[in-house]
């Protein structure tokens, strides 16, 4: 089934891909303004990225957060002494098809349900798939792309906030910035399943879907704990690290539960229909 919807689609993407050729490469290197909310591109096909300051939060919940758990705990001040780029949107179909297109990806074509929407995030990807994603973006372009740790997620997602979710205390507020699922939210978000990057508004440092639409990947190994966690924004690479940690929530998580601090985990080889990624880059 050829993905149409919001995006360019299969077929357009080929025609675009094959049309660059030799340019695709001279065009590389378009990031030039790498400022604090500054937004590029490093190629024609690559993710949009937007550059985040660094700063401190307090990560987890406190003990008085409806819909929390354990594993959220103990809360710890975080300091992130670094700007980074982070991808505006979760990476879509589109994307990923692009890697596929140029010899890249594994030549994995990710199921779409039958949704048929390139501009969705792309779906069925494993930790593994989005290691191979984001070491094609590197080699393509010669910068520094991986996966964001999970420090690194929740500060972003966070933008600045303690709230539970990021628009706020109110769950109503969900359906103007996430989606989410629909049978137990009280309001209607518009989506069944996924939606197309970029429908709802953004939070503070300008990332669209931090919460909903999918779970997104990170570079940590799972703990059932934040005991002994860095402090300083690195992934945690001790542990469970056959399982690796998702954050965010998806288009299948209750409203209530959809917060900033919910933590999740699978199997780094496992494939979701409500699981894919974002991309971060080190900033030099």
């Amino acid at each position: 089934m050829a993905r149409t919807g919001a995006g360019i689609g299969v077929d357009g993407l080929v025609a675009f891909v094959l049309g660059l050729g030799a340019n695709f490469w001279a065009i590389t290197g378009t990031g030039a303004a790498q400022e604090a909310g500054g937004q590029f591109r490093d190629c024609e096909v690559c993710p949009e990225m937007v550059v985040v300051p660094g700063g401190s939060f307090t990560m987890g919940s406190p003990s008085t957060e409806v819909g929390r758990y354990d594993d959220e705990e103990p809360q710890h001040r975080v300091t992130i002494d670094y700007e980074f780029a982070v991808g505006v949107y979760e990476i879509t179909f589109d994307e990923w098809d692009a890697c596929a297109l140029m010899g890249g990806c594994r030549n994995h074509s990710p199921r779409d349900s039958e949704w048929g929407c390139g501009g969705c995030p792309v779906i069925s990807v494993s930790w593994e798939d989005a290691q191979v994603y984001v070491e094609w973006l590197s080699r393509t372009t010669g910068e520094h792309y991986r996966l964001l740790t999970e420090a690194e997620w929740e500060y972003v997602a966070r933008a600045g906030t303690q709230t539970a979710w990021y628009w706020g205390e109110a769950e109503p507020g969900q359906c103007r910035y996430a989606n989410a699922g629909d049978t137990s939210a009280p309001c209607s978000d518009g989506y069944q399943n996924t939606a197309p990057a970029g429908s709802f508004e953004p939070n503070a440092f300008g990332l669209y879907d931090a919460l909903g639409n999918v779970w997104e990947w990170t570079a940590d190994c799972w703990n059932e704990s934040y005991s002994d966690a860095p402090n300083d924004g690195s992934a945690r690479q001790t542990g469970n690290c056959s399982v690796r940690t998702a954050r965010g929530g998806s288009w299948l998580t209750a409203p209530s539960t959809l917060r900033s601090a919910q933590r999740g985990r699978t199997h780094a080889g496992n494939r979701h229909t409500d699981l894919g990624f974002r991309v971060a880059r080190t900033i030099n």
